[in-house]
């Protein structure tokens, strides 16, 4: 490479990269929000939509943010300021696309009722080839939503910790001397992104059957596709600059010219998400007559049913509830009222056979002083079975 070479900005930081990468990015975000409209339209089921149109907003947020990214390449402030807002909604997703497969079985009621006697099988894909079978009960159930919920609590934290490292000059983006700020925040930001999306790969491969008529696959392709992509390309791209294959250019870093190779992907690849988003979320299914539609009397104002999706005190109430000694109690709660599983609640772990003294399976039994508490699922084929050994 010759010295005017060496002086010449990459394309990537160009007018030209910049312009394409908007028109990439503005596309996608047209086609979204005319999707998300369509979803306030048609809202007759809140309780899926509401997950839906707060899935379809990572499109916009994803690509405004790369696009502004790659504008300002050069100013490792504000593009940090952007990646951290996109990595927050980023581990928001995960989360929000959990609950949505929560609410397309009906709740943690009725998914207990479903997943009732399956056992996990350890295997290599989901993480647990070393763990021994443990059943699909409550604490399962619990474990995905904790699973997903951490990491939206850890992102926002290493943000903090991010942006005050670089306000006060000390964070060197891709530097992994252990004595650095950015490789702890990378290594607890790995770590949790890879527990929360371990948790949803083992949710999945638990409930795909009951899933299949929601379409799973592809859903799950997109949400995951989005989220691995960004992640991977930017591991990818850090690899490239260690090694020396991307390298300063004139006044512009190493470091810099990646950021903004990967703002760039990023814009381009929004439009596969926006278009693979309009046929794995389709408004049409909730339309009246449509396969998912609810009642029309859910239907309301696109302002007011905007106003139903971006209320946060639901998934402040979830965050609350899993990480509480109350969990049990409200998933009993809430079996009771939906008259599906009553759960069961035990005061110590125990795989004790103590036979019940009632049909109902709802009195305490004490051996060898421990204590142990049966309920009996309200299904109609388990009423007069003998009870379970052990229930989650």
């Amino acid at each position: 490479m010759n010295s005017t070479e060496a002086a010449a900005p990459p394309w990537v930081t160009t007018d030209t990269a910049w312009t394409l990468a908007g028109v990439c990015a503005w596309s996608s975000i047209s086609i979204t929000c005319w999707q998300i409209y369509q979803h306030l339209k048609t809202y007759t089921r809140p309780a899926h939509q509401r997950w839906i149109v707060r899935i379809l907003f990572m499109v916009p947020i994803y690509a405004f943010c790369s696009w502004l990214s790659l504008r300002y390449y050069d100013n490792t402030k504000i593009i940090l300021y952007f990646d951290t807002a996109r990595g927050m909604y980023e581990a928001f997703v995960i989360y929000v696309f959990v609950s949505l497969c929560f609410e397309y079985l009906g709740g943690e009621a009725a998914m207990l009722a479903a997943l009732n006697g399956r056992m996990n099988v350890p295997m290599w894909l989901t993480c647990t080839c070393c763990v021994r079978p443990f059943p699909y009960g409550l604490q399962f159930l619990r474990f995905i939503k904790q699973g997903c919920l951490q990491f939206c609590v850890v992102k926002p934290m290493m943000a903090v910790v991010t942006v005050a490292a670089v306000a006060t000059d000390n964070y060197v983006d891709g530097s992994f001397a252990p004595d650095g700020v950015y490789f702890w925040v990378a290594l607890v930001y790995n770590t949790s992104i890879g527990v929360a999306l371990s948790a949803l790969l083992l949710f999945y491969t638990a409930t795909r059957d009951l899933l299949a008529p929601y379409q799973p696959v592809l859903k799950f392709f997109i949400v995951k596709a989005v989220i691995f992509f960004a992640f991977w390309q930017g591991f990818g791209l850090m690899i490239a600059q260690d090694i020396g294959m991307i390298q300063d250019r004139g006044e512009v870093e190493a470091g810099q010219i990646a950021m903004a190779y990967q703002n760039f992907i990023i814009c381009l690849e929004m439009v596969l998400a926006s278009i693979g988003l309009l046929y794995g979320f389709p408004h049409t299914d909730y339309k009246i007559g449509g396969p998912q539609a609810g009642s029309p009397d859910a239907l309301q104002g696109v302002g007011a049913n905007l106003k139903n999706t971006l209320n946060p005190k639901d998934v402040i109430d979830d965050t609350i509830r899993n990480f509480s000694s109350t969990y049990k109690k409200y998933a009993r709660a809430n079996a009771d009222n939906e008259g599906v599983v009553e759960v069961a609640e035990s005061e110590t772990d125990t795989d004790e056979d103590i036979d019940p003294s009632s049909q109902g399976y709802s009195n305490s039994t004490k051996k060898r002083g421990r204590k142990k508490r049966y309920s009996r699922m309200a299904l109609p084929e388990m009423e007069n079975e003998d009870p379970p050994d052990s229930l989650a």
